[in-house]
């Protein structure tokens, strides 16, 4: 929202790894969050307390085929398996459950899930099996649910320390469920009771008013990577211990959002409109900057999508 992108943008990498803005993809308002899953675009529309559906169709562009309005205000994060589509509502702090039809389009909402009250801001979801764990920013909980005969039941939650401000969770390939702390920079590492199991910090010289987002894991499962918005950073954390290694600039203004792909590192920078990519180094984590960081308006979340036809 307030931002100077017209809808969702296609990025092309270089020779050099960079990524280079070509074009729109879909006139869309305020896709913020974007998940790519059965041959198909899943993106909010945040403004307008939306979900839409896009299939790519050639030449970068993405045909719309159609959408739903959300439970509460602001949608900003999605996951999808392959029944369902669960989507965070910041605003209203509650989470949507929408059937998908068997090719992937929306169905019917199927349950909604409230937070705690007027501080609640659901903020992610992470599906593990037949638990599906949802992040609450607002009120420092991560809440447990299972899936029962097609439906989900809430089962529990888990209390986190005032002003962590729980924002983004991560499964690793070893199993091991990360969550980032937007408010404190924490990192936790939590079983599927949303039980601590360890805690760190995803910077040691933490900065008043910074505020985290995003986590990515290097392939080797040895480093985790997030945005540092605030001080315009990306920190590298050992992802075993969740101490934190280094910090580097961001190569631009609020590094909202981030990927790692191989050994590159990729990063939105929503206030400059830039992307800058990082080459890491498997030895140590940390990521050197490529190039010069490209334009792109206002870059809030970066997705590799398949399209037809291409390998």
């Amino acid at each position: 929202m307030d931002g100077s992108a017209s809808g969702i943008g296609v990025a092309e990498q270089r020779d050099d790894g960079t990524l280079e803005f070509s074009a729109v993809a879909a006139l869309t308002p305020s896709p913020s969050f974007l998940v790519s899953a059965h041959a198909l675009v899943y993106a909010v529309d945040e403004s307008n307390s939306r979900v839409e559906v896009f299939r790519p169709s050639g030449g970068g562009a993405l045909e719309q085929l159609g959408g739903a309005t959300t439970s509460g205000a602001f949608p900003c994060h999605l996951s999808v398996t392959d029944r369902r589509l669960y989507v965070s509502n910041y605003g209203s702090g509650t989470v949507d459950v929408f059937a998908l039809t068997d090719d992937g389009l929306l169905g019917d909402l199927l349950q909604t899930f409230d937070g705690l009250g007027a501080t609640s801001h659901a903020h992610s979801t992470l599906v593990t099996g037949s638990t599906v764990l949802s992040a609450d920013l607002g009120d420092d909980l991560v809440y447990v649910h299972r899936q029962s005969d097609g439906m989900l039941e809430r089962v529990g939650s888990g209390a986190f320390p005032p002003g962590t401000g729980p924002r983004d969770l991560l499964r690793s390939r070893e199993g091991v469920t990360y969550l980032l702390g937007e408010l404190s920079g924490a990192i936790f590492a939590i079983d599927d009771e949303a039980r601590i199991l360890a805690a760190g910090s995803a910077a040691a010289d933490w900065v008043d008013g910074d505020h985290a987002a995003a986590l990515a894991l290097h392939a080797s499962g040895r480093y985790l990577y997030t945005g540092l918005r605030g001080s315009d950073r990306v920190s590298v954390v050992d992802a075993l211990t969740l101490v934190p290694i280094a910090s580097v600039d961001c190569g631009g203004s609020w590094p909202r959002h981030l990927v790692v792909s191989g050994e590159l590192l990729h990063v939105a920078n929503e206030r400059s409109s830039t992307i800058a990519t990082f080459r890491i180094d498997p030895a140590t984590g940390i990521p050197t900057l490529v190039a010069p960081p490209r334009a792109a308006p206002t870059p809030t979340c970066l997705s590799e999508i398949q399209e037809p036809g291409r390998d």
